[in-house]
């Protein structure tokens, strides 16, 4: 996978205006059916620019997430402190913020493109947070994996419970020990 990661305002305004043209594209037609040449006019940006950064839509999907992560470590202070990603506080961040990208994470969900969102998220949490916590990456699998499917079904349903009862939810799953089962040891 080829993904340039410059991050200038014009780089990444053009890597945007290609992720939101494969999303153009697939409300229209199934991702094996989307040809560069539809996605480069929809975005008016050249092939060439196309080319500059990817190889081919995975990639430019792949790093369309990216660039929402990016944003979200940024926001969610997370880049500054990765021991916040469990808190109440920063899970309900995490759906408010994701709810803001809802037409690409729901569109890739509906095409059956689950693996780019997982594999981002497992990236993330094995990037950034693996290394600065003492925690098993089994432990950061099963967090990124719960949070994704909660925050997708939360969307599918129509938000019907507000993000706090939701991040309440899953705070408590993953914040409650009994003390009868010896902890991991790392």
């Amino acid at each position: 996978m080829k993904i340039k990661t410059n991050l200038n305002n014009r780089t990444i305004m053009t890597r945007i205006a290609i992720g939101d043209a494969i999303l153009d594209e697939l409300e229209q037609k199934e991702f094996s059916k989307i040809k560069i040449s539809d996605v480069v006019r929809n975005a008016r940006v050249s092939r060439m620019s196309f080319y500059r950064y990817y190889e081919n839509l995975y990639d430019a999907l792949c790093d369309y997430l990216n660039i929402i992560v990016n944003g979200y470590m940024i926001e969610g202070g997370e880049i500054n402190d990765p021991s916040i990603y469990m808190k109440l506080e920063h899970i309900e961040f995490s759906l408010n913020y994701f709810d803001r990208y809802s037409r690409y994470f729901l569109t890739l969900n509906r095409h059956g493109l689950y693996e780019v969102m997982i594999d981002a998220v497992n990236e993330y949490m094995v990037k950034n947070i693996l290394p600065r916590k003492k925690l098993h990456m089994y432990e950061l699998y099963a967090y990124a994996g719960g949070l994704l499917n909660s925050f997708l079904k939360w969307e599918e349903d129509g938000k019907k419970e507000s993000a706090h009862n939701v991040a309440l939810m899953i705070y408590r799953l993953y914040n409650h020990y009994d003390e009868n089962i010896a902890p991991f040891d790392i």
